[in-house]
């Protein structure tokens, strides 16, 4: 890997933050510098403030970092060139990663909705966002999705059809077990955090197995969730 830092200096990926706490940036974009430019990062960098951002070119490059940091960033964000050139092994490492949430910057809708129409991707909670958008808006979604947030534009899930649950918990909500374990001590009261040390989990993997719940249930919140959760116990 040979990537250039916005400062001019050869490094393994370009770090945009003036405190690099981490070997691997939290936030990560891959893909080429058309889609994500260098005054878009730099942009992106200053509107998340505290959250290290970083810029790498291929799927690739990010591996071998990881390899030797043996970290990955929280949020990945990967354009569409390089999300339709992934290798079958490159998107099942991706999908079976449940500590780092992961977006895609689309540049077509119809590929948006294919990935929204994608069960695995569908079951992983990945976000969509379109590149071609102002500024403000695209600092606004970025900053919700790399602070736990999941974003699909409406018109996608407007012009798409309804994924069928797979019912993994065997029961007629289509909730996994997991997912009931966290709605019901949601529906309990207890936080995200105190959630996470009970099931021994990440209180990152609590929020997408939320956000799973909620999209099963089609709830928009954690308290509609809760309440609709009370609604099936018997």
């Amino acid at each position: 890997m040979n990537l250039i830092s916005c400062d001019g200096v050869s490094s393994d990926i370009r770090a945009l933050s003036n405190r690099p706490a981490r070997a691997t940036a939290e936030v990560l974009f891959v893909g080429t510098q058309c889609n994500f430019s260098q005054s878009l990062i730099s942009a992106t960098s200053q509107e998340l403030g505290h959250i290290t951002v970083g810029a790498a070119s291929s799927l690739g490059d990010v591996r071998g970092l990881t390899e030797t940091t043996g970290e990955w960033p929280s949020l990945l964000v990967l354009d569409e060139p390089t999300m339709r050139g992934l290798a079958p092994q490159d998107r099942a490492c991706l999908l079976g990663l449940p500590d780092m949430a992961l977006a895609v910057a689309f540049c077509s809708s119809a590929f948006a909705r294919a990935c929204y129409e994608d069960e695995g991707l569908r079951q992983r909670m990945i976000s969509l966002f379109p590149l071609n958008v102002r500024l403000d808006v695209w600092l606004s979604v970025v900053k919700l999705v790399a602070h736990g947030g999941n974003y699909i534009p409406p018109e996608i899930m407007a012009t798409a059809p309804a994924a069928t649950p797979p019912g993994a918990a065997g029961d007629e909500t289509g909730l996994t077990q997991r997912q009931h374990d966290v709605l019901r001590l949601v529906a309990d009261g207890q936080s995200n955090k105190r959630i996470a040390l009970m099931l021994g989990l990440s209180v990152h993997t609590v929020k997408l197995h939320l956000r799973n719940a909620s999209q099963r249930l089609g709830a928009h919140n954690r308290t509609d969730a809760a309440m609709r959760y009370r609604a099936l116990r018997p």
